[in-house]
């Protein structure tokens, strides 16, 4: 053993692992206490700097997501204005629309004017108090503009004459007195005037630009068009008429037709028939038509069709209810009708107690005079015995036609056992007296007929059908259009605000600042009343709302983007944070160990040292020795 006094060079050795140890021990510590691995520069220069920008973006990045929520607000406020802008715009147009309506009075239309102006007032209002932390984001006319290449013209442009246009309206419906003279084509009146009308329309629009130094702009275009056309025209009026000699508007023949006022009317023909062309004489309706059987009444049109029969000039049909059969039978002779009625007892029962009436109803516009020269009552009830046995019983007449009303005779005929005149269920519209005669069979045997009828003869037409035209010819002599058109087109830039959405430069967001106070939407002086005019008033409400729109549609976009920037600044800063996190942080599970393993070192070198200052002990042994 080599034994010296003058340096233990053991005790030294163990004496700086002991300082190492606890250093190392220090430095844990120091780890574990502040949870960051680099706590000063010594412990990593290069990633103490690298930490420390990670730092400055982070804490940039930050604030960045405050920048883009209050950006979202100047949007969403902006927005919020536009809605209710919009609204008054839409009320404006629903007023002028509503004023342009003919059915006000000047009064309705001076207060719908009111409203549309205290609107307009209102938006301007709006415009101007729509701020932001005092910073005005709607009344803007701050613009710079790059290029206006706007235009005013008027183009006047003439045609005519051109080639004259005609109208007839031909009407066979007139009648007459016979004789009346014929009118050649002969013009009434001749008249030249001048109409004016007067058209607007407008076309709006918003388009983005990027002007030559690259900043963002837009083009604003506006195009109104309003023309003007005056129209000279001469209009003449012309009348012809001409007898007409188509020897059908006066034939006698029963006819299936669709008139609805008819002749003879039948289940048979689904619309009735009528007599000739012109005019309807009247006839038997089947619901007027009255069959009392054993006393209990019913209308002809309650019994069931059981046949028919139709020809040229003859038109049957015959009904049943009860065993009681009712044939109805309509004629011409070619001058004139006859309406029989055969009544049949096919019941197998003897003794029926019948009764049979029907209402005749004259008809021409719903006016005849009935007279009676055999001195039958009129406007009342005529009994048996005033009624002739053969013979007219009636004349029946107006302005159009004469002719007799006469009950068929002699062989198995029964004249009516009462009539009656007045007072009858007649067609509706008409206001002629009904003519009503009723048959009574005191007993109807099995197997019998009774018979009775009337016949219509001796017409006398007194007025003739007639062709009326009225012609109407109109000739433009010369349209004189009158076309004026206003073009806005200016490029330029508007005032905005830039939102710092980076936490470098030039990473911003601008958010365009407008003009829509009523001057910039064009519709200052709109209304419905002079010198405004309604039909150019709502062109310029469409075009604001078209403007109005374009604005909300950038300012939609413009939130979309800055809700996506900031979703994409939150995930930036988090993994940023995460990079830091992972230069900057202690491993705490890692520094433990190493605390614990600096700890067994130091009291190992304390040990050592213990035992390296107890060498020189044994030189004193030496000397003892």
């Amino acid at each position: 053993m080599d034994l010296r006094i003058t340096h233990n060079i053991a005790a030294l050795n163990a004496y700086n692992r002991l300082n190492k140890n606890n250093k190392s021990t220090g430095s844990s510590m120091e780890k574990l206490s502040s949870g960051q691995r680099i706590n000063k520069a010594a412990d990593d220069a290069a990633g103490l700097a690298i930490s420390e920008k990670m730092r400055g973006q982070i804490r940039g990045l930050n604030q960045a997501h405050r920048n883009i929520q209050d950006g979202v607000s100047v949007v969403q406020t902006a927005d919020g204005a536009f809605q209710q802008i919009t609204d008054m715009i839409h009320r404006q147009r629903e007023l002028i629309v509503q004023g342009m309506n003919g059915t006000y009075t000047y009064e309705d239309k001076r207060n719908i004017e009111q409203e549309i102006h205290q609107l307009t007032e209102a938006i301007d209002s709006i415009a101007k108090g729509t701020d932001f932390n005092t910073i005005n984001l709607l009344a803007r006319d701050d613009y710079q503009i790059l290029a206006d290449r706007s235009s005013h013209t008027v183009e006047v442009t003439t045609s005519g004459p051109f080639p004259p246009t005609v109208t007839d309206l031909e009407q066979y419906t007139y009648f007459f007195p016979i004789g009346t003279t014929e009118v050649p084509l002969t013009v009434q009146s001749s008249d030249t005037g001048t109409t004016v009308s007067d058209t607007y329309t407008t076309d709006a629009r918003m388009t983005p630009i990027t002007s030559t130094d690259g900043r963002q702009g837009y083009n604003d275009y506006e195009k109104n068009v309003h023309t003007h056309t005056e129209t000279t025209a001469t209009t003449e009026r012309s009348y012809e008429r001409t007898l007409v000699t188509d020897p059908r508007f006066k034939e006698l023949d029963v006819k299936s037709n669709t008139i609805n006022n008819v002749f003879f009317q039948t289940t048979l023909i689904p619309n009735g028939t009528i007599v000739g062309q012109y005019p309807d004489f009247g006839g038997f309706e089947d619901r007027y038509t009255a069959v009392e059987i054993d006393g209990v009444s019913h209308t002809l049109n309650e019994f069931t069709l059981i046949g028919s029969s139709v020809t040229a000039d003859t038109i049957s049909a015959v009904y049943e209810k009860d065993g009681i059969q009712v044939e109805k039978i309509m004629s011409s002779d070619g001058s004139g009708f006859k309406a029989e009625f055969k009544v049949r007892n096919q019941s197998g029962i003897d003794g029926k107690q019948i009764r049979f009436s029907a209402v005749f109803q004259p008809e021409y516009n719903g006016a005849y005079t009935i007279s009676s020269s055999s001195g039958v009552p009129v406007g009342g009830t005529a009994s048996n015995t005033e009624i002739p046995d053969s013979g007219t019983v009636f004349e029946l007449s107006n302005d159009l036609v004469d002719y007799n009303f006469s009950f068929l005779s002699g062989g198995s005929y029964a004249k009516p056992d009462s009539l009656t005149t007045g007072g009858a269920a007649l067609m509706s519209g008409s206001t002629a007296d009904g003519i009503t005669p009723s048959w009574e069979i005191a007993g109807l045997d099995d197997g019998a007929v009774a018979e009775f009828g009337i016949s219509l003869g001796n017409f006398n037409f007194k007025k003739d059908v007639y062709l009326i035209k009225n012609q109407t010819t109109t000739e433009i002599d010369s349209i004189v259009e009158t076309v004026t058109t206003d073009i806005k087109d200016i490029d330029y830039i508007p005032p905005k605000l830039d939102i710092q959405t980076g936490d470098a430069e030039n990473q911003f967001i601008s958010i365009p600042l407008y003009n829509v106070k009523a001057d910039g939407l064009g519709i200052t002086n709109i209304g419905i009343l002079p010198p405004a005019v309604p039909e150019n008033s709502l062109a310029r409400t469409d075009g604001a709302l078209a403007r109005v729109t374009n604005y909300r549609s950038v300012y939609g976009a413009l939130q979309n983007r800055l809700e996506h920037t900031m979703n994409n600044v939150d995930q930036y800063a988090e993994n940023l944070t995460a990079a830091e996190s992972r230069i900057r942080d202690a491993d705490m599970a890692k520094e433990m160990m190493e605390v614990t393993k600096s700890g067994i070192l130091t009291q190992t070198a304390q040990a050592m040292l213990a035992h390296s200052n107890q060498n020189p002990q044994s030189i004193l042994q030496l000397f003892e020795s």
